[in-house]
C-alpha cells in the first residue's frame, strides 16, 4: 500500500514491512504509482529483499514526482540502485 510522502506498507506471508518515504519537492505526480510498482517488481525479480525492493521503489517514485513526466533516464535508474548499496 503506497502512502505518498509517508512511504509504503509491504505485506507478505502475514508480515508487514514499513518502507519510509523519501522527502522531495513533488512537481508532477503522474506515474508515481506505476513507478513504485515497477521498481518494486524489479527489485523482487533481481533478488533484492522485500524491504530493499520497497526502499528502491520509494526512491524511484520520489525521483519521478520531483520532475515533470513519468519516466526516469537510465542513468538515474543506475544512481538509485547505487544509493541502496
Amino acid at each position: 500500500i503506497t502512502l505518498g510522502a509517508e512511504g509504503a506498507l509491504v505485506f507478505h506471508a502475514g508480515e508487514a514491512l514499513q518502507v519510509d518515504g523519501v522527502k522531495v519537492n513533488a512537481v508532477d505526480t503522474n506515474g508515481a504509482g506505476d513507478m513504485f510498482a515497477g521498481a518494486y517488481l524489479y527489485g523482487i525479480t533481481n533478488n533484492m529483499s522485500r524491504l530493499d525492493s520497497g526502499r528502491f521503489a520509494s526512491a524511484a517514485a520520489a525521483a519521478v514526482v520531483s520532475q515533470f513526466g513519468p519516466r526516469l533516464p537510465p542513468e538515474q535508474h543506475a544512481d538509485l540502485l547505487r544509493s541502496l548499496s
